[in-house]
């Protein structure tokens, strides 16, 4: 049996790199597998011969592949013409079809009807989070939830970067958080106006200017940034959060963080480094507050619990080790992995 993912970004996006070419190649070990990128069209309607002559090399490719193989469609979503020939290949020649996807895709008006409509004809559908499930479940009973998951092994054997200054760290991509950013700004106003010796370190920011205004315009506050980095390298990304003493995720509630993976708590967990974050959506069920991390309710809660593993390294040890243990059970690429095994043998048996 082969397995074709197709992913609709780069493996510089987390998704794609982590639930499609991460997937891939350690399935490699049991089957074959090929890992396909489409391109995003967002114009719908204005076609011209390159588009077409895509459209049908993709249409070809599917058709053409055994009835065993499976065709894993990685957030697929933006593509119309690629939605077209699924549908068509789905109910013609009855395509092994599996839809992943690790956001709340269904709430934006352009993916919405896309993402409905991969739900409800796939063989399986496969999500990264609690509330991403609920939504699927009840288009698709054949539904299941797999984090998103790391190559543990990498993140806790590069080394811990000692700094001269307590440092709190974020990574991710910058233009899709302004405003859960925004929930740190009276956190630090507050841990300055309190003489706290610390750093802001923010990997990702994407050359965003708002945000960029946003922490340089905090009297005091010392602050880095990286626009980019290699993300397609794992190293290069852990050795980012390395440099880190604890890693935040501050969210503000709302439909789209409450479908998120909490794929930085995961990171964070991963490569040794406390966590503390809003209690929002897949946060609340990956962080067993005070046992391996800190949920943070409001401003002072954050100020407070920031203190705390500044000054308390027994417990920063605590957390780590149980931090350890947690993503090695439930968001390792190697637990994972035997859990999609099982789902693959799910559609392998129809």
């Amino acid at each position: 049996m082969k397995i074709i993912f197709f992913v609709n970004k780069s493996v510089n996006s987390a998704t794609a790199r982590f639930r499609g070419y991460l997937f891939s190649k350690k399935l490699k070990e049991s089957y074959i597998t090929k890992v396909i990128k489409i391109d995003e069209i967002y114009n719908r309607y204005e076609f011209n011969f390159s588009r077409l002559k895509k459209l049908y090399l993709n249409y070809r490719y599917i058709k053409n592949q055994n009835q065993n193989n499976i065709i894993y469609l990685v957030k697929t979503v933006y593509n119309f013409d690629f939605l077209l020939i699924i549908i068509f290949l789905k109910f013609f020649y009855k395509k092994k079809i599996i839809f992943d996807f690790d956001d709340a895709i269904y709430i934006k008006p352009f993916t919405k009807l896309s993402t409905i409509i991969l739900t409800s004809i796939s063989d399986i559908v496969i999500v990264g989070s609690n509330t991403l499930y609920k939504w699927s479940k009840k288009k698709n009973i054949k539904t299941y939830k797999l984090p998103t998951s790391i190559p543990h092994e990498k993140y806790k054997c590069i080394k811990k970067i000692k700094n001269k200054i307590f440092t709190i760290g974020w990574i991710g991509n910058g233009n899709n958080h302004y405003k859960n950013l925004l929930i740190l700004r009276p956190i630090f106003e507050e841990l300055i106006k309190k003489k706290i010796k610390f750093k802001f370190r923010l990997i990702g920011m994407a050359n965003n200017h708002k945000i960029l205004r946003l922490f340089r315009s905090i009297k005091g506050l010392k602050f880095e940034y990286k626009n980019h980095i290699n993300w397609k390298n794992v190293n290069s990304t852990v050795k980012e959060i390395k440099k880190f003493d604890i890693g935040v995720m501050p969210l503000v509630k709302d439909e789209k963080t409450l479908g998120k993976c909490a794929f930085k708590i995961i990171e964070y967990m991963g490569s040794g480094i406390p966590v503390l974050a809003s209690p929002v959506g897949e946060n609340r069920i990956v962080i067993r507050h005070k046992k391996d991390g800190f949920l943070c309710k409001d401003t002072n809660d954050w100020v407070k619990k920031i203190l705390k593993l500044k000054v308390d390294k027994t417990l920063r040890e605590k957390f780590i080790l149980n931090s350890f243990t947690k993503v090695e059970k439930s968001y390792s690429l190697d637990s994972n992995i035997i859990k999609l095994k099982n789902i693959l043998r799910k559609i392998k048996a129809k």
